[in-house]
């Protein structure tokens, strides 16, 4: 603890401010967005915007092979398909599970359950894995199809956001290393930050990346290509927090099936587990103050494929060969990435500076059982071998009047490489 309250001495070295005053009521965070009312005479935008949504998701379903179709106690929607009804019926085999993450004795955590691991959940024949549906009451109607679909790029100092792109709707706490990998995992503390609006979303995440990529399609040009994983509140994805994946071969120009996407909006995503899936979400919560919960998040590149591992289990994955399509594989995710990154960042609706919360809506100085955090942070070389990860050389802090990021990289403790961060967002009050 001492080596951490001297980090947390240093934060001015990441160019951040005191935490302002604020309510004492204000850690206790309100529910947040909730699910918007229809109106009843929708505008002309409003109306396309349905119609293109009811389309798309219903077209996406149409294309599944669906057995059997559960209702959960949340309402959650979830088909069940058969997994050979993926991947040309060729579903490869994951790698060795890795050991688990060591544990701080003095900083105790838990592990969350999965919605499917919950007593009574109902689940699919055998040999037949989860898709979730989108929550047609969940959309923001005023969101564009193409908006929902659409993710940004990570951001260091060498590929930050345009000065004339950067009037927000995109806030980042982010740390990046510029090395050769095969991966990387880490372990994400688990709140609910609060959101401002149901189409507005808080996360915290790993990026894999491949720069300088021949970009599919027209070689002349060149793109990045990432695998993505991560914690969010994204109330029109999902009602819930929830673990989400993410992809792109085109460097976030176009979504779509074996193009880039969330979850299993878009076909790419190879669903290989029973219980947990992209968009699931777990419980209990961390509770500022209180218990602290948490999910160990891996990807690795094993035998052609970008596997995603959750808590003790590989739950899917990518196949490579996504990547390569269309270009130089060789020079392409197919065959390596070049850079990990692990960050926070929130997305706003709003034309006004957003109020959303990133990680639990406190200040990284915060510390233990208050402030969200990413602990036991490697990056996997290779040789299929973990390595300390250190994104000390790039650091990006949008605006650390309200969000901010308090690292200790290589620390020698039983956390390793670590970092505490999050925000209020504008206002400086947890919750709104």
């Amino acid at each position: 603890m001492d080596r951490l309250k001297s980090l947390l001495s240093k934060l001015n070295c990441f160019g951040t401010k005191a935490k302002p005053d604020t309510p004492a009521d204000s850690k206790q965070p309100k529910e947040g967005a909730t699910i918007p009312a229809e109106p009843k005479n929708l505008t002309e935008v409003q109306q396309k915007n349905k119609k293109d949504y009811e389309e798309y998701f219903e077209n996406q379903r149409k294309s599944l092979t669906v057995l059997k179709t559960t209702t959960h106690a949340d309402g959650r929607v979830i088909d069940w398909i058969p997994i050979k009804s993926q991947a040309n019926g060729n579903i490869a085999s994951p790698p060795p599970l890795p050991s688990s993450p060591p544990e701080w004795k003095d900083q105790p955590t838990l592990r969350p359950k999965a919605e499917l691991e919950v007593d009574g959940a109902e689940h699919g024949p055998a040999g037949t894995v989860p898709v979730p549906r989108q929550n047609m009451a969940q959309l923001d109607l005023n969101q564009s199809l193409q908006s929902r679909l659409a993710k940004t790029p990570p951001v260091d100092p060498s590929h930050a956001v345009p000065a004339a792109a950067a009037a927000q709707p995109h806030w980042y706490a982010s740390s990046a290393q510029a090395v050769t990998n095969h991966g990387g995992a880490a372990t994400f503390s688990i709140f609910k930050p609060y959101t401002q609006s149901n189409s507005d979303f808080s996360l915290l995440q790993t990026a894999v990346i491949k720069y300088n990529v021949p970009k599919p399609g027209d070689n002349s040009q060149s793109t990045s290509q990432t695998v993505e994983a991560g914690w969010i509140n994204y109330p029109a994805q999902v009602a819930s927090p929830h673990l989400f994946s993410f992809f792109t071969t085109n460097g976030y120009t176009a979504s779509g099936n074996n193009i880039g996407g969330w979850n299993r909006d878009q076909a790419g995503w190879v669903q290989v587990d029973t219980s947990i899936f992209p968009g699931t979400a777990f419980s209990p919560l961390s509770s500022d103050g209180g218990a602290q919960y948490e999910l160990p998040i891996r990807y690795q590149l094993y035998q052609g494929n970008w596997w995603l591992l959750v808590i003790d289990k590989w739950i899917g994955y990518y196949p490579a060969s996504l990547f390569g399509a269309g270009t130089n594989a060789s020079q392409s995710l197919e065959d390596g990435s070049s850079q990990i990154n692990f960050y926070g960042e929130i997305y706003q609706s709003e034309s006004a500076t957003t109020t959303t919360d990133m990680g639990s809506g406190e200040f990284p100085e915060t510390g233990w059982t208050h402030s969200a955090y990413i602990r036991s942070i490697k990056y996997t070389d290779t040789n299929a071998n973990d390595q300390d990860y250190d994104g000390s050389g790039q650091l990006i802090i949008s605006d650390s009047s309200r969000y901010r990021l308090a690292a200790s990289f290589k620390s020698g403790t039983t956390w390793g490489s670590y970092a505490y961060l999050g925000g209020p967002g504008e206002g400086g009050k947890v919750g709104g």
